[in-house]
């Protein structure tokens, strides 16, 4: 739909002329004139303009849209918007000064402050250019503004920890560690918080136990938060060896050396339950160890956990197969547009990441039914570790947070959705599926205040998404302006064109005139496209808001107490930047919810917004239909139509609103009107057939009445087709064979000895013989009998479609899936024999013993009729037909 975003304040110029255009008796009810956010024309349009006493009208007075509370009456009323108000851009913002080639520092945070989520580059570049001037405040500085858009960056958390623990700041190391650690399940950064654990711990000098005792509990604390990462094999191994430092000696008969044997054995069986690459490693040392100990009842030990090994050695080979090809970075990049750069490589990781979580969900560790808290405990995990990589993919925060609500984790699946919405503002899926959270889940109060207080806490997430969207809107422009005033700084030495005759400028200057209106056209565009994009966006969620408040507080007013839908709207007015979507989703809830007569004159507001809108003016066409008002629908056809057929590139625009109306005029009108409208049609539309516009009046949404064509004589039109001997193909030369050898010489061609027929040359004897004797009997019967080999036919043309087609599949060698061999699976289709159940033996399988396979039945033996019966049509009675 091509729509144009209008804001109110620039329509009121060209209100009043707008309303000069009305046609055949059709005038706008306008409201008065105010200051409120509801429906009030501007101050220059006359008011009220009544439709023409002679045609008949259901508009609400001026009395009933004051009652209703979309027009108030008091011209200082005003309604403050819970939206609070986005920086202005249509001051032109001056472009920032171009700094000096030496200012890396400020160079950069310019980068970042004009793309602080998209320009990673920069923040990573500006941080290493503190540390390499050994400015450590500086780079601690950058640090934290970077974590608060990059919160679960591991790699980063993990540099900017060592960079502390370096300078020995422990303090500013354990406030990284309890910000950070819990929510971020990165085993690299969980190794940099065991390192430091034990270098403020010295096992060496540890006299009492206290720091044993310490690491100990890190090491549990550890390996519950990341120990079923599949990469986590180092951190079990670095634990075993732990264990295996402590004090006792497994087998003897102190209590410490019975507390290491339990506590090691403990350790390898909680390893060897694990899927990663170290499984098999931790299995073999399980098995020395216990039959070291005891052999009997080590063999008890092994046997008991050999499933859960096996298990978790097949799942490890699975989880490998499944997710070759998945990179888990965890420094989060912006997904690309379709279709450019980037943008298959991005998809194809978010596929992968789907794919291990499918895989975790298939319980290939047979936890569901034994430990439900582990099982869901490894998808959470999962789930965590895709959204460090795709923090700003939405659907994943959505998919989360979908699992926790189905599987009972609510205070999970909220803080999967507070998290994605702050990764994401300007997500609508997110938003839309907070507050509809919020809408099921909060209790239903009595009164106004506790209808007030559900209605904004409801509201709060639309209210966020408008201002992230908003405050996006104002950047866009921002930066259009910016790169306006650029270009023109980039020309502005370029003398101007000359009025009339252009002689006295040269060619040169001529192409770079060329070249400026080029950039400026180009600049234009692309900032037109992206604010069309979040308008869309910003009329789509006050929509959303609408129809919520309405469940929630009902229509209200827009200066009562309970504001509902209705101040929604009047908010949505004066905000501005919407489309007419608006506009018709709030004229249809009127009309729909309430039967009030305002829908109409929220659609005629609509109308006079946005003239050469041809979806809304056919909303409202149909809105009049509904209500049965023809009159009032005929004249606004008649205004819009012609609005939209002023201009020759709108005339296609009309087109849905003409067929419409034909269909209307075609069950309910008149039959002159509707040959009026269809020679109307055909001098608007003149390509298209009188056929076609002809049953149009007739058809429905099922079928064209007009098109059936009916079954008179079954014998003459129903005649089966007989099968056809096939013509023998003509017999085509070939081209001559062309060597790329020398030609030879027509001397050496007469002069060369002649060789000998194969007919003439002399007897063949032994096996060779015979087989050649052999093969002359049969070309001799074969030709007794009337058979010739079939002449190779050259290969035909493919159609240009067939090869449009063939040009847009993708190479064989993108195709990364299973493979078939062509010849082994022609072989299995040779070999496969298909049981039949009419009592006939299978027939036997193809080899060189058995000789050839027989011939192909023909069309009638195919579906079942003995040979000689004519085949009949699809929908006709078979003869002795069976069916498989």
């Amino acid at each position: 739909m091509a729509t144009v975003v209008i804001d109110e304040e620039e329509t009121r110029n060209r209100s009043s002329s707008n309303s000069t255009n009305a046609s055949a008796g059709l005038k706008f009810a306008n409201e008065a004139a105010g200051n409120d956010a509801s429906l009030n024309s501007p101050p220059d349009v006359p008011s009220p303009a009544v439709i023409s006493p002679s045609i008949p009208t259901n508009v609400a007075s001026l009395s009933d849209y004051s009652a209703a509370g979309l027009v108030s009456t008091d011209a200082n009323a005003k309604v403050t918007p819970a939206v609070q108000p986005a920086p202005s851009a249509s001051k032109p913002v001056p472009a920032p000064k171009a700094r000096l080639p030496h200012d890396t520092i400020g160079i950069y945070e310019d980068r970042i402050k004009e793309d602080p989520r998209g320009d990673t580059e920069a923040w990573l570049s500006l941080i290493a250019e503190h540390r390499k001037r050994d400015k450590t405040e500086e780079a601690r500085n950058v640090y934290n503004r970077f974590f608060t858009i990059f919160p679960m960056a591991a790699e980063q958390l993990v540099a900017y920890a060592e960079m502390e623990l370096e300078y020995e700041h422990f303090y500013e190391a354990e406030q990284i560690f309890s910000k950070y650690l819990q929510n971020v399940p990165s085993v690299q950064l969980w190794k940099v918080y065991l390192d430091y654990v034990r270098r403020r711990n010295n096992l060496t000098t540890d006299t009492t136990g206290q720091a044993r005792t310490v690491v100990s509990q890190s090491y549990d604390f550890v390996l519950d938060n990341v120990g079923n990462d599949p990469e986590s094999g180092q951190l079990w191994q670095e634990y075993i060896h732990f264990v295996r430092s402590g004090p006792g000696t497994p087998g003897g008969a102190a209590w410490q050396d019975q507390q290491k044997m339990d506590q090691l054995r403990k350790a390898y069986q909680r390893a060897i339950c694990v899927p990663n690459q170290y499984t098999t490693t931790f299995w073999k040392e399980y098995n020395s160890f216990e039959t070291s100990l005891n052999k009997q009842t080590g063999r008890k030990f092994l046997q008991d956990k050999s499933p859960s090994y096996v298990s978790a050695q097949t799942a490890y080979k699975a989880w490998q197969a499944k997710c070759r090809g998945l990179q888990r970075t965890t420094l989060a990049k912006l997904p690309p547009a379709d279709g450019f750069d980037g943008s298959l490589e991005y998809t194809a990781q978010v596929a992968l990441w789907k794919t291990w979580i499918s895989w975790e969900k298939e319980d290939q560790l047979a936890l569901k039914d034994e430990d439900l808290k582990a099982f869901n405990n490894r998808i959470l995990y999962v789930y965590k570790q895709a959204l460090m990589a795709l923090r700003f993919w939405p659907q994943m925060w959505y998919d989360a947070a979908e699992y926790c609500f189905q599987s009972g984790l609510d205070t999970e699946g909220d803080e999967f959705l507070v998290q994605g919405i702050i990764a994401n503002p300007e997500s609508l899926l997110l938003a839309f599926r907070r507050a509809d959270r919020l809408e099921a889940t909060l209790p239903v109060e009595e009164g106004d205040e506790g209808t007030q207080r559900r209605g904004a806490s409801v509201r709060e997430p639309f209210d966020k998404l408008l201002n992230s969207l908003y405050e996006l809107l104002a950047k866009t422009k921002a930066k259009e302006a910016q790169e306006l005033d650029l270009i023109e700084q980039m020309y502005s030495g370029l003398p101007p064109l000359p009025v009339g005759d252009d002689e006295d400028i040269s060619d040169e200057d001529k192409e770079r005139h060329r070249q400026k209106a080029q950039q400026i056209e180009g600049t234009k565009l692309f900032s037109g496209t992206r604010e069309k994009s979040i308008s869309l966006c910003i009329s789509n969620s006050w929509i959303a808001l609408m129809r919520s408040m309405r469940r929630v507080q009902g229509r209200g007013s827009p200066n009562g107490p309970v504001g509902g839908s209705r101040r929604v709207f009047a908010d949505a007015r004066k905000k501005g930047k919407i489309l007419p979507d608006v506009y018709a989703a709030a004229a249809t809830m009127e009309h729909y919810c309430y039967r009030d007569p305002v829908a109409k004159g929220i659609f005629e507001r609509g109308a006079k917004l946005f003239p050469e809108d041809a979806e809304f003016a056919l909303k409202y066409l149909k809105h009049l239909i509904t209500t049965n008002d023809p009159t009032n629908a005929r004249a606004f056809f008649e205004l819009a139509v012609g609005r939209l057929i002023s201009k020759p590139e709108n005339v296609l625009k009309a087109k849905p609103l003409f067929d419409f109306f034909h269909e209307y005029e075609s069950n309910y009108g008149e039959l002159s009107q509707l040959r009026n409208l269809e020679k109307r049609m055909k001098e608007i539309f003149p390509a298209e057939s009188q056929l076609e516009r002809f049953s149009h009046r007739f058809r429905n949404a099922e079928v064209d009445p007009t098109s059936i064509r009916l079954v008179i004589s079954p014998a003459v039109q129903l005649k089966p087709r007989m099968m056809m001997k096939m013509p023998e193909p003509a017999k085509v030369d070939s081209p001559p064979y062309r060597s790329p050898k020398r030609a030879l010489e027509e001397s050496e061609y007469d002069n060369r000895p002649a060789k000998i027929m194969r007919s003439d040359s002399p007897i063949i004897k032994g096996a060779a013989g015979r087989k050649l004797h052999q093969q002359k009997q049969n070309a001799s019967q074969d030709l007794r009998s009337g058979w010739t080999a079939p002449v190779s036919q050259p290969p035909e043309q493919l159609p240009s479609a067939l090869w449009f087609v063939l040009s847009m599949i993708p190479r064989a060698s993108q195709y990364q899936s299973t493979r078939f061999t062509p010849e082994k699976v022609i072989g299995l289709l040779r070999r496969t024999v298909i049981p039949q159940n009419d009592g006939r033996p299978p027939p036997r399988p193809y080899s060189a013993a058995n000789g050839p396979p027989p011939p192909p039945p023909s069309m009638g033996q195919m579906r079942g009729m003995p040979a000689g019966m004519p085949y009949m049509p699809p929908g006709m009675p078979q003869p002795n037909a069976r069916y498989y």
